[in-house]
Order: structure tokens, then C-alpha cells, then sequence
């Protein structure tokens, strides 16, 4: 039997745990303060909440390497709880002081009321029934105040005693019921304790700091100095608390408007200085101004905006003029514009109409009107000649249709900001349609194609897809297609995979690129993927079928057959009265009748399709005599469409019929065009099924034509079955020199391996040093192999090619190959100028097992500029991480570094398991890049913490910090798996 290893010390557990484990109130605290008696409260309430609500769960804990059921740390069950008809379930009577602090703290207030009639006269648990002085529940609340009360009146020395818990009581007056026993102390001592106050003013709990420095406040204990630091303290509680003190002078507090360190306390200021009238409408103004807070902006326009509209007098000229000065704050720059007119600067006015802000310029327009002129004229004028943006914009703004020609003429300015104005007045009028605005997309002003893609967006989803194809005609400039592109990501998903498959050869990159990159990611087609399709047609409103599944996708109808199986159960009749429905309803009474119905309907066939796997023989037997007919009148139609569909249902217990009858139907001769088509077919089960069809005749190809396919064909296993029948071909008709050609052209590693064995036949033997060399190890090894078929010698030959412009294949051949005393030559390689050379060099040494560089060296290339040189050291250097130095390899995680160096640096710091690489493993979590944040959490998975906390390298709240970072990047499951206890 194996032997697992011990459960971790009693230190590692929580403070419900070691009470739950016989240790007495006080050791089962993890520190004197307080805030200990505050968290041991917390953590048994928590721990027996489940109990409490009658609920059940279980997990597990990692200790070591290795799980454990976490009962066995500590099985809850055991501990007292409420019995209806015996009360506590006590252990013993009188309860020991263990048994009595859990009930105190359990989570059911009738153990927790139950539990202090038993705590008079237990002094070790006193301060616990302070907490009870708290409780939410008011019979618990006041069965403790009496309790606590009469224990202070019995003890002999009181003054101590309420000394001794007046910290606690101070924490606990923070709580909504806590003030009673704060008071209480204050009474029966006749005093704040000053001295006791100040001193945990300053304590390094936030809770503990924040009930000491509002009970200092309240009683005046800390200077004004003091006071105007605490709005500048890291918890925000002390910061506001320090300004509802009253402590601070009325000028001081209107300063924090502008100087507060924080939002909070910078509009707690305002609040206080706008109820104290501190603050006149001019210097409000001037705050707004100053201000970098965008709420106290807003509240100081706010404040002011009554006082300057309900007095007649203006505002002085230097603050008008500051508050027009200012970039990005328009409202304030509307308020100076609407102080011009009564400041006796109206001519001024007409500045302004031209101003970036619409809000500018609809004051500066109002204030005109107000002087009696006309603003329209105004931008008539100035649009007429040069305009800027501003103008243009007033113009739509302050104009009618009259001004629609003037607009027209703008959107063909030479100016591109002028352009994107005129397009955005043309919006404003509702002047253009999207035929119109597809010159603008081209553009070459962002701001003016932007603008006209906005207009062209809300005819995305009404338009035909003809419409959209016609956008990426070879004619169209490339912004036009940009657009569309951007407009075909509003279509659904099924109609931009329709449209995609006929962008895969586009000329333009960007749009083939796009096109194949939305059609390589496969569709998950699953349970509630096929109820919202059920659900599409449920609700039908004429929508084509194609916009409901992927048509092409076998996957996609089987979704919708579960999907409306799962719905109809529930609502039956809405989808019988479909036959696309009807033939996925749960009642094989109407599926029967439904299959009849789809008979001579192409695109309902894969359903059919679908129902000759049927489990009742009925709907089988009918849905194979649809598809035997389809087969028999439109048979090459049919197998194009059907294939995929059948082959998907192979597998299924009655769904080799349909398997049989297609192959049966593809291999006859009249079929060969459909069969030819389905060799290149997207799916790849029909692809590997027609392949393999069609080889069956093989002696119909020519080798160079089996040949050819091979090297084109991209999936693994059809170049297998490819590059094997251009072999048997040359087997049985003699060498052919075009065939081995294109075999030894191709990109697989495989397929020029199966070339290059043919060479010798052939009579081509000499080729064989060209693939010493090759990048694959496969076909270096077969040309090794015609080497010595033919008596020569692959390390020498290998070492001549070493010797000069090493290629990176030779340098690997000759590790393969070589002898021990290679190594120099290897050696010498790695200070080659090629990386790919260098990434060689270090994995032939690898190879070779012989004397290496050293550690030192191999340390060095972790610097080197290429990644895969650095990959190459990084696997030489992780079975020798425990002689490496931690300090440099931290130094390698830093962000200014490359980042190959720095994935290298986390690799070799986990393998290395030093306690002083877990901080910048845990710091790599945040890092910008997402394959860094990766491989760090990948990393971090395989730690062992328990370790690390035994061995006490790293002190424990920092240990505890760095575990709850990496704790909260992991998924729910995850989570619920990696529990560790402390």
C-alpha cells in the first residue's frame, strides 16, 4: 500500500478548525489582537452556516501533491447544532471552553442564545459574549448585554477587565447593534481612554484603524493636523469620517475640493463647502476650471448656473476669458460664451459659432438671437469661403433644406474635416441613402469615412447579400471593402459564413484572410444551440431556412432535432404544424406523416436523412424509401448534397443503411463527377470517404497525378493514403521521374520521406546528399539510409556540410548520426550568425549526450536574440535547474525584457521550485501578454504551496497574497478542485 504523507500541522488550519479540534479558545486564535477574536467569530459561523440551513456539500483539499476529502481536515457534522427536542447538542455538561466558543459563534441564534446561559463565570470566553453584544438576532443581543453586564458587576478588578476588552469593544462599535458595549466601557471607566484610542489610531488593521479614528474624532483626541492627514489615508472610511468630523476650517475644506488625493473626498469637500456657502458662483466657476474631477465639474456648474441666472451682473473679463480658453470643457466654455453678451462683448459672438462643441455654438447662437442678428446668415456667409469644421457643422445644425446644395458641394471639399462635417450634415438631413454615401467610404479621412459608415450601418441588415458581395468587386477601393467588412459582422452568423465562402480567393488579403479565418473556426452545434434554432422557427416569420441552421453542417441538423425534441415536449402543437419541426417532433406518428410530406423538398432531405436512423421502424422504413427515390431521380444532386449529412450518422445503430447505399451509389461509373467533387469537399469525414472510394480504383490515375495530390493535400491521413498509391503505382509501372519530383517537392516531412526512398529505384541514389539536410527527420533518415544502401559514409558527408554554411538540418543530421567527439564541432556552431543554426547547435548537443559547453554557457544563450535558441537552452537547462541561480532568472521575468526570454525565465523558475521565483511567477498573471499570463498559470498549477508554507521562506501574508492572486485567475471548477488551507 502506498503511503501517503501526514495531514498538514495544526498551524495550517483556520480558527474553526483548531476549535473544532479541542484547542482552547485562545490557541485557536491566530494572533492576540481583537481583530483575532473578530475573525474566529467569522470563521466558525461560516463553517457551520451549511449545517444551520440544512444543506449538504463536499470537496476536496490539496495537501502536498496529493487530495484529500476535506472532512478529513474537519468534518463539520460533529459539531454541536440545534436539536428540536433537546437543544444543544452538547458533549458534556457542563460544556468544556472549546465547545462552548463554537456555539457562541455558530451560525444558528439558537445555539448562539443557548451557549450564553452556560458563559457566566467563563472568563475565556468573555470576549466572545462582547460579540454576542452585537448580534443581529435581539434575544441573542440581549441575553449577552446581561451577561457581560453582570460579569463586570462580580469581577473584582472591573477597571482592568473593561481595560482589557475595551479594544474589542471598540472594533465591535463599528458593527450596525455594536455601540452598546463601547459605551458601557465609557461609562464604567468615566472616560475615553485617550492614550488607548490614539495608539490604535494607528493599528495596521483597516477595521481596528477606522473604529479607533472615529471614536478619536468624536472625541476630539487628534489635532487639526492630524485630522487634514487622515483625508489623505488609504481607506476610504477614514477619509470621509476626517471631513464629517467638523475639525477643519471652512477654508481648508474648500481647498480639498482641488487637493484631494481621492474622488470621495474631493466631493465630500464640495458637499461641505456648497452647505456652509463658502464657495461664490465666480469661484466656482474657477474650481469647475481647475478641477480634474469631472463630477465636481459638473456640481460646481451646476452650483453656480442658478446664482449667475438669477443676478444681472456678469462675470469679471479674466475669468470669462480663462473659461474660453480651456480645451475639452464645453460646458464651461458655453457659460463664458453666455457671459459675453452682458459683459458688453456681443461682437464677439460670432467667434464662437465656428467653436468644436455643438453646446458652444448653440449658446453662442442663442446670445445672436438675443442681439438681434442672425446666426444662419452668419454661416452662410463663412461656408461660402474656406470654412472650418465647426462652421460646416452650425451649418446643418442652424440651416433647412435650402442649404443642401451648399452641403453637397462641402462633402467634395479638398479638406478631409471639412468632408466628414458636410457627410454628417447630410446625415442630419436625412439627405442620402446608402447608394450614395459608398463614394464616401473610400475616403481617405477616417473621420469622413467613419461618418459615412455610420449612415450605411442601419441599411446592413435590409440589404441582400448580392448587395454586400458587390461591395468586394474587383473595382472597389479598399476602404469600401473595409466597410463591408465591418458591415457584414451585423449580419448573423450564418449569412457572413455564406458570404465568407465566396471571399476565400478574393485578391485582397485582408478580406481572404478574414473570409478563411471565419470558416476555419468550427461551429459547436449542441443542445442549446439547437433550441434557439427550434425556437427561431417556433416564432417563424418567413425567415430562410438557412438563417435558422448551418445548412452544410451535418451537426447543425442534428442540434435541431434534439432542439425541438426538448421544446416540443412541452409545447407539441406550434411545431407539428412545420414539417421542418415535425420531422424532429418526439411523436413518431408525426414524424412518419412528416417524412412523406418532405418527399420532392431538397432542402428538407437531411432531415430525412436523419430519420432513416430513426428508432421506430415505421418513420425508418418510409424515410429510406424517400431517400432510395431521390437517389434514383436526381442521384448526383442528391449525393453531393446527402454525403456529409450520412456519413455523420454513421456511427449511429440504424445508420448504416444510409452508409451502404451511398457508397454503393458513388462507386458506380455515371457518379464519377460527384464523387470527384466530394474528394475536395470542406467536410473532412466526406473528403477521407470519397478518397478512399476513388482509390479503389487507383489503376484510373497516373503516378505523377497520385503524386501531385499528395504533396497538395492537407490533411494528414489522405497524403498518407495519396502518397501510398503514387508508391504502389510506381511499384507496378516502373520509376517515374515527375512523380518522385512533386513527392519530393511537397511541404509534409512525410511525403518527401516517401520520395526520397524512391529515389534508388529510380536509379536517382546520388540525390540523396541534397536531403541530408532537409528540415524533417524523417527524410534525413531516409537519406541516410540510401547513403549506405550505396557504401558511403552520412557523418562525413554530414561534417563537410558543417563545416561550410551549415544548413540547420545538418547540424541536427549530424547529432543523429555522429559520434561523442562531434561535440566540438557542435560546440563551435553556436556562435554561428544564424539563430536557426545556433537553435540546431543546442539541440544536436542535446542529442549527442557528449561534453557540452557547460552550464554557464547554456545559461548565457537564455540572452540570445533569437526564441528558438533561447527554446533550445531552456529543455537543455531543465534537467540541471537545481544548479542554476535564482536571481538572474528573476532578473529575466522583468517586463523590459523579450518575452521568449522571459517565458524561458518562468520555465526554468518552476522547474527549478525555489521559493524566490513564486513572486515573479505570480506577477507573470498580469502581464500584457496573453501567452505569458498562459504559461504562468500553467506553471503555477503544478506548484506545491504546501511546500513552500513549510518550508516558511516567505512570510505568510505574502504567501497567502501571491496564492489568492493566482486562486482568482483559475475557473469555477478549478477552484472548487484547489482549496488550500492555511
Amino acid at each position: 500500500m502506498e503511503m501517503l504523507p501526514p495531514l498538514s500541522r495544526t498551524t495550517f488550519r483556520s480558527p474553526a478548525e483548531r476549535l473544532l479540534h479541542g484547542k482552547s479558545p485562545a490557541r485557536a486564535l491566530d494572533g492576540g489582537g481583537p481583530q483575532a477574536w473578530a475573525e474566529l467569530d467569522t470563521s466558525v459561523n461560516f463553517s457551520t452556516f451549511e449545517r444551520y440551513k440544512g444543506w449538504t456539500s463536499s470537496g476536496t483539499v490539496r495537501v502536498g501533491v496529493h487530495w484529500f476529502d476535506d472532512r478529513e481536515i474537519a468534518d463539520w457534522s460533529t459539531a454541536p447544532h440545534w436539536h428540536d427536542g433537546h437543544g444543544v447538542t452538547w458533549a458534556a455538561a457542563p460544556p468544556a471552553a472549546p465547545e462552548l466558543a463554537l456555539c457562541l459563534c455558530h451560525a444558528d441564534p439558537r445555539v448562539r442564545e443557548a451557549a450564553l446561559e452556560q458563559a457566566a463565570g467563563r472568563p475565556e470566553v468573555l470576549a466572545l459574549v462582547l460579540i454576542r453584544c452585537a448580534d443581529g438576532e435581539e434575544p441573542v443581543r440581549e441575553r449577552a448585554r446581561a451577561v457581560l453586564t453582570a460579569e463586570l458587576d462580580a469581577a473584582a478588578d472591573a477597571a482592568d477587565l473593561l481595560r482589557a476588552l475595551a479594544p474589542l469593544a471598540l472594533l465591535a462599535s463599528t458593527r450596525r447593534y455594536g455601540a452598546w458595549a463601547w459605551e458601557l466601557c465609557l461609562e464604567r471607566l468615566g472616560s475615553p481612554p485617550a492614550a488607548l484610542i490614539v495608539e490604535l489610531a494607528q493599528d495596521a488593521d483597516a477595521g481596528m484603524r477606522f473604529a479607533a479614528v472615529r471614536a478619536a474624532l468624536a472625541h476630539g483626541l487628534l489635532p487639526a493636523d492630524r485630522v487634514a492627514d487622515l483625508t489623505g489615508d488609504p481607506d476610504a472610511r477614514n477619509r470621509l469620517a476626517a471631513l464629517r468630523s467638523g475639525e477643519l476650517p471652512a477654508e481648508r475644506t474648500a481647498r480639498l475640493v482641488l487637493t484631494g488625493l481621492t474622488p470621495e473626498v474631493r466631493r465630500e469637500a464640495l458637499d461641505l463647502a456648497l452647505e456652509g456657502g463658502i464657495l461664490t458662483p465666480e469661484r466656482l466657476l474657477e474650481t469647475a476650471a481647475a478641477s480634474r474631477d469631472r463630477v465636481v465639474r459638473r456640481r460646481c456648474e451646476a452650483a453656480a448656473r442658478p446664482a449667475l441666472d438669477a443676478r444681472s451682473a456678469s462675470l469679471h473679463g479674466p475669468l470669462i476669458d480663462s473659461l474660453l480658453a480651456l480645451h475639452g470643457r464645453a460646458s464651461l466654455r458655453a457659460t463664458a460664451v453666455r457671459a459675453l453678451r452682458p459683459a458688453g462683448r456681443a461682437g464677439e459672438l460670432p467667434a464662437h459659432l465656428a467653436d468644436p462643441s455643438a453646446r458652444v455654438r448653440e449658446a453662442a447662437r442663442g446670445e445672436l438671437r438675443a442681439a438681434g442678428q442672425d446666426p444662419l446668415a452668419h454661416y452662410r456667409a463663412r461656408c461660402a469661403d474656406s470654412p472650418v469644421p465647426g462652421e460646416v457643422f452650425g451649418l446643418a445644425e442652424a440651416g433647412d433644406a435650402s442649404d443642401l446644395p451648399l452641403l453637397r458641394l462641402l462633402a467634395r471639399s479638398p479638406e478631409g474635416r471639412v468632408r466628414a462635417a458636410a457627410v454628417h450634415g447630410l446625415r442630419r438631413h436625412g439627405a442620402t441613402t446608402a447608394e450614395e454615401l459608398l463614394p464616401y467610404l473610400a475616403d481617405p479621412h477616417p473621420p469622413a469615412a467613419r461618418a459615412a459608415r455610420s449612415l450605411v450601418v442601419p441599411y446592413a441588415d435590409t440589404r441582400p447579400e448580392s448587395w454586400l458581395l458587390e461591395l468586394f468587386a474587383p473595382g472597389r477601393p479598399e476602404p469600401v471593402r473595409a466597410a463591408a467588412l465591418i458591415l457584414l459582422e451585423l449580419r448573423p452568423l450564418l449569412v457572413r459564413r455564406r458570404v465568407a465562402r465566396s471571399l476565400t480567393s478574393h485578391r485582397d488579403p485582408a478580406v481572404r484572410g478574414w473570409a478563411r479565418q471565419l470558416l476555419q473556426q468550427r461551429l459547436k452545434w449542441g443542445l442549446y444551440q439547437g433550441r434557439d434554432a427550434a425556437r427561431d422557427f417556433k416564432d417563424w416569420t418567413g425567415t430562410p431556412l438557412n438563417e435558422v441552421v448551418d445548412t452544410e453542417d451535418p451537426a447543425a441538423w442534428t442540434a435541431l432535432d434534439i432542439g425541438v425534441r426538448h421544446m416540443a415536449s412541452s409545447d407539441a402543437e406550434p411545431f407539428a404544424a412545420r414539417t421542418a419541426t415535425a420531422l424532429c417532433h418526439w411523436d413518431g406518428r408525426i414524424r412518419e406523416r412528416a417524412v412523406a410530406e418532405a418527399a420532392g423538398t431538397p432542402e428538407l432531405l437531411p432531415l430525412v436523412v436523419l430519420r432513416c436512423a430513426d428508432w421506430t421502424p415505421q418513420v425508418r422504413a418510409a424515410a429510406r424509401h424517400v431517400i432510395t427515390e431521390a437517389l434514383r431521380e436526381a442521384g448526383e444532386e442528391t449525393l453531393r448534397a446527402l454525403t456529409p449529412m450520412v456519413l455523420h450518422l454513421a456511427k449511429r445503430r440504424e445508420g448504416r443503411w444510409a452508409v451502404g447505399a451511398f457508397e454503393a451509389a458513388l462507386r458506380e461509373p455515371r457518379y464519377a463527377a460527384a464523387l470527384a467533387e466530394l474528394c475536395s469537399h470542406r467536410d473532412l469525414r466526406t473528403r477521407r470517404a470519397a478518397v478512399r472510394i476513388t482509390l479503389e480504383a487507383a489503376d484510373s490515375f497516373t503516378a505523377p497525378d497520385l503524386a501531385r495530390r499528395a504533396a497538395a493535400e492537407p490533411d494528414a491521413v489522405l497524403r498518407d493514403l495519396w502518397t501510398r498509391a503514387a508508391l504502389a503505382a510506381m511499384a507496378a509501372r516502373g520509376p517515374d521521374d515527375s512523380a518522385l519530383d512533386a513527392l519530393l517537392a511537397s511541404r509534409s516531412g512525410f511525403v518527401r520521406a516517401a520520395g526520397v526512398t524512391g529515389l534508388r529505384a529510380a536509379g536517382r541514389a546520388d540525390e540523396a546528399p541534397r536531403h541530408l539536410a532537409d528540415p524533417s527527420g524523417t527524410v534525413r533518415a531516409c537519406a541516410r539510409w540510401l547513403l549506405r544502401r550505396d557504401g558511403a559514409d552520412a557523418r562525413a558527408a554530414y561534417l563537410r556540410l558543417c563545416a561550410d554554411s551549415p544548413e540547420p538540418g545538418a547540424v541536427l543530421g549530424l547529432a543523429e548520426c555522429g559520434e561523442r567527439a562531434d561535440s566540438a564541432v557542435l560546440t563551435g556552431l553556436l556562435g554561428h550568425r544564424d539563430g536557426t543554426v545556433r537553435a540546431a547547435a543546442v539541440a544536436g548537443l542535446r542529442l549527442l549526450d557528449g561534453p557540452g559547453p557547460g552550464t554557464e554557457a547554456l545559461t548565457a544563450l537564455l540572452d540570445d536574440p533569437s526564441a528558438a535558441v533561447v527554446r533550445e537552452a531552456t529543455r537543455s537547462l531543465r534537467p540541471l535547474a537545481d544548479r542554476l541561480p535564482v536571481g538572474p532568472l528573476v532578473a529575466r521575468t522583468l517586463p523590459e525584457r523579450p518575452a521568449h526570454i522571459r517565458r524561458a525565465a518562468l520555465r526554468l523558475l518552476a522547474a527549478r521550485g525555489a521559493d524566490e521565483g513564486l513572486p515573479a511567477l505570480t506577477a507573470a498573471l498580469d502581464d500584457p501578454d496573453p501567452a505569458l499570463r498562459r504559461i504562468a498559470l500553467d506553471l503555477l498549477r503544478g506548484w506545491d504551496w504546501q511546500a513552500t508554507a513549510r518550508r516558511e521562506t516567505i512570510e505568510r501574508p505574502q504567501l497567502r497574497a501571491l496564492y489568492k492572486q493566482y486562486y482568482f485567475k483559475l475557473d469555477w471548477a478549478e477552484m472548487r478542485r484547489t482549496r488550500f488551507f492555511w
